[in-house]
């Protein structure tokens, strides 16, 4: 029997020439997620932004051509240099959550997904493990697969 890698979700396994420190501290420092926590091309802001368990986040992640995309969610689990647990939902402006075929999303795209990073340090490099509850099929079909890679790809271009 062979081994199939899960398409039951989004799995993504990079490698970061840095330490855990610095990788975690991306994601949970706010100036420096500010700088990186969006595809290529992209901006991103923030109305709230709070890294704690029970936090809520709301942000806007801008695109020239294709407008404004905001999203909320609520950091359910963070264990420090090691995991990270958040939700994430489509959202308007005033921060409630929208169903996302109502904003032209993909009518199979869940209303909300769980993120879970994963920072495992190896030889002075960290391995990041990103699953999100989302078909990778979707994802990849939506361009959210893409967009998680572009990011990660800002994110180590700013450690």
């Amino acid at each position: 029997m062979e081994n199939q890698v899960s398409t039951s979700e989004v799995f993504i396994e990079e490698t970061f020439n840095a330490s855990v420190e610095k990788v975690f501290s991306a994601w949970t420092d706010p100036e420096k997620l500010m700088k990186w926590y969006a595809p290529e091309g992209c901006t991103i802001r923030f109305k709230q932004l709070d890294i704690k368990p029970g936090g809520r986040f709301h942000c806007c992640i801008h695109n020239e051509k294709m407008g404004d995309c905001w999203s909320v969610g609520e950091y359910l689990e963070i264990i420090p240099l090691q995991k990270l647990v958040f939700t994430l939902a489509n959202a308007d402006e005033n921060g409630h959550q929208i169903d996302p075929v109502t904003i032209g999303f993909d009518p199979e795209w869940p209303a909300a997904t769980v993120v879970t990073i994963t920072f495992k340090e190896e030889n002075g490099k960290t391995r990041l493990t990103l699953h999100q509850t989302v078909a990778e099929v979707i994802a990849k079909r939506t361009g959210a697969y893409p967009s998680w890679l572009q990011a990660l790809e800002k994110m180590r271009n700013t450690l």
